[in-house]
């Protein structure tokens, strides 16, 4: 596996991020979201979060994150409320020993459960809540009144997390802004490979922010009830939902082909090197997941899998997908290539009907001597400045992935 860094997920395509909570509101403050429910037909909550972590099956969800063909997982260790799904001492030294669990570590679990698989582990945490913690709490936290002390506290909890887990931790995912530019330093001085995401709120984002490795989309829009073709993709991080952001009774909300199809087009947007897309579901308490979805995530990773082209490429150079665009008929589809842009892959979403590809002259000015599909060479002639492919007679309703060859 390549070193776990920035780079590493720079060029990552497929994410899967998972908010996985225990009482996302303090009692009696504000609206209740309760948190992740027992089941599709139990909507109760978990009672504590040693019960919660107690019940997560650290394997089980490797699995799909696997299933899925994910390079990575954003995992959350805590919401709103900041209660904690490992024994943190930090924590239970404030007094708020409610906060997290005795004994049980979902954390760990999740470890266990990916390292056979490869896939790092990210952990989202939202560093400012204060509008979900109870008074008493927020004032043994020193957080509410004392920034800079707040901060110091989120320190004093990573150096616990690394500590604790070591390299294991490839970095943290944080909400609402981000920490202060200190507790983003300290990250990288407890380990310098680690990455920080700061998400600045739930919208589409086009700026860096100062203190993040990369750029944070948590939410654009929604995919239900629609063609995918017709969604703006970004080269930001895309983080699209299945479902709910934690089960809480959602359900598939599309089919793989559509899902299959807007990963592609996110992963061959022009500059996209801020980890790709990242789906967002999670399972149940019980362990199961939202209608549907666990299939569904299952049926897209055999997509992403089966076809070239996805893993280990570049947004293509030779024909750029500009940022929101969407995908009318007339349009063949997008491309992406190798990193020394020797081979580019062409994934035509729309053949057309001709079985005759014109190709616009490259924007980077490469030639191709030849094209493949699959194992199986395919006719390829200049036309002006750019070139004509011609199909194969058989192609793939989906993503019909021609594989061209530079000279």
């Amino acid at each position: 596996m390549s070193r776990i860094n920035k780079d590493y997920f720079a060029h990552a395509r497929v994410g899967l991020f998972t908010h996985y909570t225990y009482a996302t509101y303090a009692e009696g403050k504000g609206t209740n979201w309760g948190g992740t429910h027992y089941s599709q037909t139990d909507p109760r909550g978990a009672v504590s979060a040693e019960e919660a972590a107690s019940l997560f099956d650290g394997e089980k969800y490797a699995r799909t994150a696997h299933d899925l063909g994910a390079e990575y997982v954003v995992f959350t260790v805590c919401h709103a409320g900041f209660n904690l799904l490992f024994p943190s001492e930090v924590m239970k030294a404030t007094g708020c020993t409610r906060k997290c669990t005795e004994s049980a570590d979902a954390v760990q679990k999740l470890i266990d459960g990916l390292k056979p698989y490869g896939i790092p582990l990210v952990l989202y945490m939202p560093p400012n809540d204060d509008h979900d913690i109870l008074e008493e709490d927020l004032k043994k936290l020193g957080w509410f009144e004392n920034p800079p002390a707040r901060m110091e506290f989120h320190k004093r909890l990573i150096r616990e997390i690394y500590d604790r887990y070591g390299m294991d931790i490839a970095g943290f995912w944080f909400d609402q802004g981000g920490p202060d530019r200190s507790v983003c330093d300290f990250v990288k001085a407890c380990n310098p490979d680690a990455v920080v995401f700061i998400n600045t709120g739930i919208t589409a984002n086009d700026k860096l922010h100062p203190n993040s490795d990369f750029i944070v989309s948590e939410y654009y829009g929604s995919i239900e009830g629609c063609d995918s073709d017709t969604l703006p993709v970004h080269y930001s991080q895309v983080n699209r939902q299945i479902g709910n952001w934690w089960a809480t009774g959602g359900h598939a909300p599309t089919n793989a082909r559509n899902l299959y199809r807007y990963s592609v087009r996110t992963i061959a947007v022009k500059g996209q090197y801020n980890c790709g897309i990242a789906w967002s579901c999670g399972p149940y308490l019980d362990q199961t997941w939202e209608d549907g979805v666990r299939n569904l995530l299952g049926e897209l990773g055999d997509l992403l899998k089966s076809h070239e082209g996805i893993y280990g490429t570049v947004p293509g150079r030779s024909w750029v997908e500009e940022p929101n665009a969407i995908l009318t008929p007339e349009q063949w589809g997008v491309s992406t290539e190798s990193p020394d842009g020797s081979v580019v892959y062409l994934h035509v979403l729309n053949c057309p009907a001709d079985g005759i590809l014109h190709l616009a002259a490259p924007a980077d000015g490469k030639k191709f001597t030849e094209a493949w599909y699959g194992n199986t060479r395919i006719s390829l002639t200049a036309e002006g400045d750019g070139d004509v492919i011609g199909m194969p007679a058989e192609i793939d309703e989906i993503d019909t992935v021609v594989r061209l060859i530079a000279g």
